[in-house]
């Protein structure tokens, strides 16, 4: 599980979703763990398994995007019969809110923010889950933040 952070931060990035790339990240640890005899004759394991959360994410957002298209843009409700607290209505509205703002953003500022902040990952990190240079993940989340101060401001 050490690039359980690292896997987890990828997912949502792709996903936009923290139930989501929960999910996406146990299906992958399922296939890993299912191909478990296989994984000897692979080199690069960490890239391995990126490319298997990748995959499962991509097909997940189809799924859903398809989904989407079925039901046009009103999505069914699923009602959660489980109470909501009150401090926690705030909190979820300030979520949905980043969530929309991150979505404003271009996808590769878009995800490294997400890995560096939701994901706690460090910029080397990044750079190894992305293929990125030092320099452009650096780029990247400065031009991310500032975009995103610019947008929460309005």
């Amino acid at each position: 599980m050490p690039l359980h952070k690292t896997l987890y931060a990828y997912s949502f990035a792709i996903l936009g979703d923290e139930n989501d790339a929960a999910d996406c990240l146990q299906e992958a640890m399922t296939k890993l763990w299912e191909n478990r005899r296989r994984l000897d004759e692979i080199s690069n394991l960490e890239a391995y398994a990126t490319v298997t959360v990748k995959h499962i994410a991509l097909s997940m957002a189809s799924r859903r995007q398809r989904l989407a298209s079925a039901f046009g843009d009103d999505l069914p409700d699923i009602v959660d019969s489980a109470p909501t607290p009150d401090a926690l209505t705030e909190g979820r509205e300030d979520i949905g809110r980043i969530s929309q703002l991150l979505r404003r953003l271009p996808e590769n500022q878009r995800k490294v923010v997400v890995m560096s902040a939701v994901g706690g990952l460090t910029n080397s990190e990044i750079k190894d889950a992305t293929g990125l240079t030092d320099d452009n993940v650096r780029v990247l989340l400065s031009r991310g933040r500032k975009k995103l101060r610019q947008l929460f401001s309005l």
